[in-house]
């Protein structure tokens, strides 16, 4: 239980022996448990599911003071909503995916209006301008930045402990490294 929610959520527990124990571990949210005679091929597979299982959309992001809720749509401020239109929203939640880190213009092009070429039009300034209000309006002046190479950064200093400088790729999740728990199961 010491494990993050986040990281229970992508592991696989090697070892558990006891059918009561890996439901329990299923229970409280592990990928997955298995026990120690299981076949690496099967093995594999297990933890190839649990790879493609960690890339569905979460239905809630926080970043410090902002929160986003894809069910609803809705972004929200300390609290206040910020009543995003749907490409406002959209554009937000992209940046959200990768705060501190620049989303270049084709990226938000490809993402959000799902087109595959960026057409000459300064649509993506437009949004961002209407954002960028709507978030000063609730007191979040400033968390959407313009990158030097013309895309967009979300700076949210809560999200992220060291200020980067700005990237157009954004980091790609690590694979949680195997360790041990209390119990002597290996953690993948």
């Amino acid at each position: 239980m010491s494990h993050s929610v986040e990281m229970r959520r992508s592991a696989l527990v090697v070892g558990v022996r006891r059918a009561h124990e890996r439901a329990m571990l299923l229970q409280v949210g592990f990928g997955d448990a298995v026990t120690d005679a299981v076949d690496i091929e099967e093995l594999g597979a297990r933890a190839g599911r649990i790879a493609e299982l960690t890339h569905w959309l979460p239905r809630r992001r926080d970043l410090g003071g902002l929160q986003l809720d894809l069910l609803a749509r809705e972004a929200y401020a300390n609290g206040k909503p910020l009543n995003l239109n749907p490409r406002e929203f959209s554009l937000l939640w992209r940046l959200a995916e990768s705060p501190n880190h620049a989303v270049s213009k084709q990226m938000l092009i490809h993402d959000v209006w799902r087109l595959g070429f960026v057409p000459e039009t300064n649509s993506i300034a437009v949004h961002m301008s209407r954002l960028r209000r709507k978030l000063t309006f609730v007191g979040l002046r400033g968390v959407i930045e313009t990158a030097p190479e013309g895309g967009y950064c979300l700076r949210m200093d809560d999200a992220n402990d060291g200020r980067e400088a700005f990237t157009l790729e954004p980091p790609r999740p690590a694979v949680p490294p195997a360790s041990t728990s209390a119990g002597g199961h290996a953690v993948l």
